[in-house]
């Protein structure tokens, strides 16, 4: 497994994006594979919903665009809805109007676009079959990435032990406080290990806040659970890269969690930056 952190791969801080390699048995892909990435918090809320228009957003995608390898990118987007819903698409129009969490391609003039804050992004890449995409993993949708690589396997052929991926910034178990019927949850269909109790030795002030029902509270690895679903589909170890980066800590990123602390309810979903994650053929 390869660690890395977006943080130190941010050369200036009025970058407002990054992207980064896949990598395999801990050597990058050459320039002829598609990349991954995301928007930093400075490049403002990449929020985005049918019914709206979000300039902020249509022109960074441009731009990032414009960095293709050779080729005229075009972004595929998504309506985000905390599922486990996977398009396989071979036209930006494919997933027009709809609603899902994860796209993946075997088209290299396509760009598959999520958004996250907080959330886990996750990307995909088959050297063999050529097939990549990303997908957005919340709580809710933990297990996506299983279903992506069942997708690929399906309707391209992929091999599992084949397949690369790279688990972007998110929330990070240092942060992410949850209470007992979550944590039940995480270790009944995931892995054991996920979650940790909340130990008095802990500062619980701001973490009770975000349990208003009272009762035990424990400390939540999306890391972990998501690599206990990696392992169950068959992807090696040698071919999964983590980004270290707490989008909570770091202030570098959009955080849910860290944005909206103490702003009332009915406040919260407008006052947070949402950022693009993205998967395609772009150089540096």
């Amino acid at each position: 497994m390869k660690r890395i952190s977006i943080a130190s791969a941010v050369s200036d801080q009025q970058d407002k994006y990054v992207f980064l390699p896949f990598y395999s048995a801990g050597r990058p892909f050459a320039d002829n594979a598609p990349v991954w990435g995301m928007t930093l918090r400075k490049a403002g809320s990449m929020r985005f919903r049918w019914s709206e228009t979000n300039c902020v957003r249509r022109e960074m995608l441009s731009g990032i665009v414009h960095r293709s390898s050779g080729r005229t990118l075009t972004p595929v987007q998504l309506e985000l809805i905390h599922s486990k819903t996977v398009y396989d698409v071979s036209s930006f129009s494919d997933t027009f109007g709809l609603q899902g969490d994860g796209i993946i391609t075997g088209h290299a003039e396509l760009l598959p676009v999520v958004t996250v804050a907080d959330c886990m992004p996750l990307f995909l890449y088959d050297p063999v079959t050529g097939v990549f995409g990303a997908v957005h993993s919340g709580w809710k949708g933990t297990g996506i990435i299983g279903e992506a690589v069942r997708t690929a396997e399906k309707n391209y052929g992929a091999v599992p032990g084949n397949i690369c991926i790279a688990i972007g910034p998110h929330i990070r178990s240092c942060c992410y406080v949850v209470d007992e019927g979550r944590a039940e949850y995480f270790r009944r269909n995931f892995c054991g290990d996920c979650v940790i109790p909340f130990g008095p030795e802990d500062d619980g002030d701001e973490a009770r806040s975000w349990n208003s029902a009272g009762g035990k509270l424990y400390r939540l690895s999306l890391e972990k659970a998501n690599l206990a679903v990696l392992d169950s589909a068959g992807i090696r170890d040698e071919n999964i890269t983590v980004a270290a980066d707490c989008t909570c800590c770091c202030s570098l990123f959009g955080s849910f969690r860290r944005e909206t602390s103490g702003i009332p309810e009915d406040d919260k979903w407008r006052r947070f930056t949402v950022q693009a994650a993205f998967c395609g053929h772009l150089s540096s």
